[in-house]
């Protein structure tokens, strides 16, 4: 038995060595399209952001790669993203895009420190990569954390998005469902947590009525693919900010599709979760593994000691250990 385990090791190493020999993966992710999230009244004087880039040590890589048995194979790949050759600056200009799009007339730039006006600090923005062997999916762990600051008040701002994909004819694959899709979930989600952090924002609720109608309507078709279905008005759903969209998003949190279904608990998350730890608890026991990430990202969303510690029994799990999605997240919101 020792022997076979030992032996399925190598053959593991060896299939991984010879997918990824050499190997460089450049992806072109496509800009995120702005919601259709608009608040009530929007009184926002024009103002500027400033983004201030404050990352340090290992927060500070990007692309982050842990790939091959014990990330053993990290070095020998060439991973990047092409048309992200300053990440900050991207962040920053689709952030601004986003704003706008909400009726907020704020200017996004990028400084060295700042002017005692609106600030966002981002301590992290970085996406953590994985994939064992050529047998097993790549995992995009999406990671944002930051402060908002206007004047004397501070707000953390945390992100975490995950998502993994199998490829099976190209690794062109993972392109749309690991980074396209989650780079703009993030931007999208720190818009949403600003305009109610800093500003107090919430949609009216017809828009609420508006995204579900929707839903509804389009989960009718027989889409097969789950990047075909409503999952970006699940989401909006949470950039609503509006308490009312907690209902449905709990219906949509319990569908049989593992991404559509976390979506719903991501946005779950946005809106704070205000009594859902337990709806939460029992998806994380019982889902997949997007579905019990993006469980806990939602407890963590919650921010109250209960649920800060609820996180940190989590690490007692050995999922924590063994998997790096769960690791990950409650890094992130349990330091």
């Amino acid at each position: 038995m020792f022997s076979l385990k030992i032996l399925e090791k190598i053959s593991i190493s060896l299939v991984l060595a010879l997918f990824f020999a050499g190997c460089s993966l450049s992806y072109s992710v496509k800009d995120p399209v702005p919601s259709s999230i608009q608040y009530n009244g929007n009184v926002v004087e024009p103002q500027t952001l400033t983004i201030v880039d404050q990352r340090t040590g290992n927060d500070s890589v990007f692309l982050v790669k842990h790939l091959g048995l014990g990330g053993s194979a990290s070095d020998d790949i060439d991973l990047q993203i092409a048309n992200i050759k300053d990440p900050i600056g991207y962040f920053a200009n689709q952030l601004e895009k986003e704003l706008k799009k909400r009726n907020l007339p704020i200017k996004c730039i990028v400084g060295k420190e700042s002017d005692g006006g609106l600030t966002l600090l981002i301590d992290r923005y970085q996406i953590f990569n994985q994939r064992v062997s050529g047998f097993s999916p790549w995992e995009a762990c999406h990671i944002f954390s930051g402060t908002i600051k206007d004047g004397h008040t501070e707000k953390p701002i945390k992100v975490y998005f995950y998502n993994g994909k199998v490829p099976v004819w190209s690794m062109t694959e993972v392109e749309k469902p690991c980074f396209s899709i989650p780079i703009s979930i993030v931007i999208k989600e720190v818009a949403s947590k600003i305009c109610s952090e800093a500003f107090g924002l919430r949609s009216p609720d017809e828009k609420v009525e508006e995204l579900r109608g929707v839903i509804d309507a389009e989960n009718k078709k027989e889409d097969k693919d789950p990047y075909d279905r409503p999952f970006w008005k699940v989401l909006e759903l949470g950039y609503t900010n509006n308490p009312k969209a907690m209902k449905p998003l709990e219906k949509y949190a319990q569908d049989g599709d593992e991404f559509f279904s976390s979506c719903a608990l991501s946005a779950m998350g946005v809106l704070g979760a205000g009594g859902q730890i337990e709806f939460l608890m029992q998806k994380y026991k019982t889902g997949s593994f997007n579905e019990r990430y993006m469980a806990a990202k939602a407890i963590g969303d919650v921010g109250t000691q209960k649920a800060i510690a609820i996180l940190y029994n989590m690490k007692k799990d050995p999922a924590y250990i063994n998997e790096q999605g769960l690791k990950q997240c409650l890094d992130l919101y349990a330091p």
